[in-house]
C-alpha cells in the first residue's frame, strides 16, 4: 500500500518481499498506477514473477513532454527471463509451480487502436518491450504476456529469449515492429498493429487493424489458428499460413495485400 514516485522501486519492492520471494510466480503481484501518471525511467521486470503494472487511469512510461504525449527520451521495459530462477520454485513442488507473467496496461479497457483515444484512457510506453535472457545455461522457458489498453511506441524484441511467450493484446496498438520468433500470438482483439510482425503462431484475432506485414510459421498442436474475425488490412504481405472470415477476407483482396508461402482458408464460405 506504500506510495512510490519511482515505478522501478515499486517494481523492486514488490519482486522482492517476502511474499514474492517465498512463492515466485504463485505470489501475483498487482502494481496500482495513479491516473496521469508519468515515469521518466527504463524499467526492468526481474524474471520468475508474476507482475502486473495496471493504471487507474491514463499513464506513460516516458516524460509525456512531447506532442500527442510522446517523450522526449524514451523509455523501455526489459521483462527478464531465466529457467534457472523458475526451476528454484517448480522443484519445491505443485504449491509453487506457474508460469512468469506479465501484464502492462489500464482497468479500463477503452480502446488504443486510435492514438487520440488512447491518450484519454490508456497506457503509452514510449520505448521497446525487450524479452531479455539472463539464465546461464538454457534460454528456453515458456513465458506469458498481456497487453490491455496500451499504445506501445517502440518495438517488441528478442533478446536471447528462445522459449514459448503466450501473448495476449486487448485494446491496443503496437506502433513499432514485433519480432519473437516463438511469441504465439493467442489473442489480438480490438487493436491495431503499424510495424512488421514476425511470429511464430497465432490463434484468434478479432476486430482488428493489420497495419504492416506478417511473417507466421506453421500450425503448432496446440495453438491452431483458429481464424481472424472482422478485422481489416492495409497493403500488406502475409507470409504463412491464413486463416480469415469473409468480411476479413473482403478487406484482404480489396487492399490488394498479398499471401505467399501459405495458404488460405475462408472460414463460413458458402460460395
Amino acid at each position: 500500500m506504500d506510495p512510490f514516485n519511482s515505478l522501478q522501486a515499486a517494481i523492486d519492492a514488490a519482486t522482492t518481499s517476502p511474499f514474492a520471494v517465498t512463492f515466485g510466480m504463485r505470489a501475483r503481484l498487482l502494481i496500482l498506477i495513479a491516473a496521469n501518471s508519468a515515469f521518466d525511467e527504463d524499467i526492468i521486470i526481474p524474471p520468475a514473477r508474476h507482475v502486473q503494472l495496471l493504471g487507474l487511469g491514463p499513464w506513460v512510461l516516458g516524460n509525456a513532454q512531447g506532442v500527442n504525449f510522446s517523450s522526449t527520451i524514451p523509455r523501455n521495459v526489459i521483462i527478464q527471463t531465466s529457467g534457472d530462477a523458475e526451476e528454484f520454485y517448480n522443484q519445491q513442488g505443485d504449491a509453487f509451480r506457474a508460469r512468469p507473467v506479465t501484464v502492462i496496461g489500464t482497468f479500463d479497457n477503452g480502446t488504443s487502436v486510435s492514438t487520440h483515444t488512447n491518450y484519454t484512457d490508456g497506457a503509452i510506453v514510449s520505448g521497446n518491450i525487450t524479452f531479455q535472457n539472463v539464465a546461464i545455461v538454457d534460454p528456453s522457458t515458456t513465458i506469458e504476456f498481456q497487453l490491455l489498453n496500451v499504445n506501445v511506441v517502440g518495438n517488441i524484441i528478442q533478446a536471447g529469449h528462445t522459449g514459448q511467450l503466450n501473448t495476449y493484446i486487448y485494446s491496443s496498438r503496437l506502433s513499432g515492429d514485433v519480432t519473437h520468433t516463438a511469441l504465439r500470438l493467442q489473442r489480438l482483439v480490438d487493436s491495431r498493429t503499424d510495424g512488421v510482425m514476425n511470429i511464430a503462431v497465432y490463434s484468434n484475432i478479432s476486430n482488428s487493424y493489420i497495419n504492416g506485414n506478417v511473417t507466421v510459421g506453421g500450425a503448432s498442436a496446440d495453438v491452431r489458428p483458429t481464424g481472424i474475425f472482422s478485422s481489416q488490412f492495409s497493403d500488406i504481405t502475409w507470409t504463412g499460413p491464413l486463416v480469415l472470415d469473409t468480411a476479413s477476407n473482403y478487406y484482404f483482396v480489396t487492399s490488394t495485400s498479398t499471401l505467399i508461402g501459405g495458404p488460405k482458408t475462408l472460414l463460413y464460405n458458402t460460395t
